[in-house]
């Protein structure tokens, strides 16, 4: 992983938590830095990656992001927020966050997006780390709904825009042999809405279900992006990778590649090399 720096941004542990202190600013300028940090301390808290030796001997309770000294009042740090709570959901991690009552727009905004009711919300890092553990949610929970309304909250910068399509609103997901006896190639044409999305992520999980570990999902501007398909590619990115396998997004939609691009994601939507050393999924 990227050693990426951000001022402002700390990582600590507290009571065997990981503890990650925000920086006073959070903008797209420094996004992609954060959320570095933000995967290394739920690896740390995982115990799959050390960053440092204060965090490294033994995993830990969960991951406290804390907002105490920061303004979080664009899309984000709420789109941060969000990411996080679907990453640390897949990897089985505890997320808590602390924003202080003081804080009365933040809250508000955690509060009219969902993520409040996604992420334990706490006064401060004291209160955060002695709070026992909520029932464990199931990783299945749907949560389109808060992404969309971080984009309506803030409709200039935050997510996907809605496009007009003439597209009707239904995918079309066939499967083909790449050539190489390996890989799958997936190619969508359609709309990806939040009902179609679902689809995707059943075909993909049979896939993968069926030995099937190499895959290629193509589709390119004519798909009609009107949700947010990520969750469901990285929950089996990190299926297949975790077997040895792939998951690669060649030829995206315009808008689709400047988000995974913006959050540094790029990499991880990588082909496998085949045999011969050629990286397979170049554009469509």
């Amino acid at each position: 992983m990227k050693d990426t720096t951000v001022p402002g941004l700390r990582m600590d542990t507290r009571r065997g938590f990981v503890v990650l202190r925000m920086p006073a600013q959070i903008s797209w300028h420094n996004y992609a830095g954060i959320r570095e940090g933000v995967c290394r301390a739920l690896s740390a808290a995982g115990g799959a990656l050390a960053p440092d030796a204060a965090v490294a001997a033994v995993p830990r309770r969960g991951v406290v992001v804390d907002f105490g000294d920061s303004i979080l009042l664009d899309a984000s740090g709420l789109v941060l927020l969000a990411r996080t709570e679907t990453r640390a959901r897949l990897l089985g991690c505890p997320l808590r966050a602390v924003v202080p009552a003081t804080a009365a727009p933040v809250r508000r905004a955690l509060h009219l997006t969902g993520l409040s009711s996604l992420v334990p919300v706490f006064e401060d890092v004291a209160q955060a780390t002695a709070a026992p553990a909520p029932p464990a949610r199931t990783a299945d929970v749907d949560t389109g709904h808060v992404l969309d309304a971080i984009r309506a909250l803030h409709p200039a910068d935050a997510g996907f825009a809605a496009a007009p399509s003439a597209a009707a609103p239904d995918l079309l997901i066939t499967t083909a042999e790449a050539g190489d006896g390996d890989h799958t190639v997936v190619h969508l044409s359609g709309v990806l809405d939040h009902i179609t999305v679902r689809r995707l992520g059943e075909t993909l999980t049979s896939l993968v279900e069926g030995n099937l570990r190499h895959l290629m999902v193509r589709m390119g501007d004519r798909v009609g992006v009107r949700c947010d398909p990520l969750p469901v590619l990285l929950g089996i990115r990190w299926r297949v990778a975790a077997e040895g396998g792939c998951l690669s997004l060649p030829g995206l939609p315009g808008r689709l590649r400047e988000i995974i691009d913006r959050e540094g994601l790029g990499s991880v939507f990588t082909a496998c090399r085949s045999a011969g050393g050629g990286l397979l999924g170049g554009p469509a």
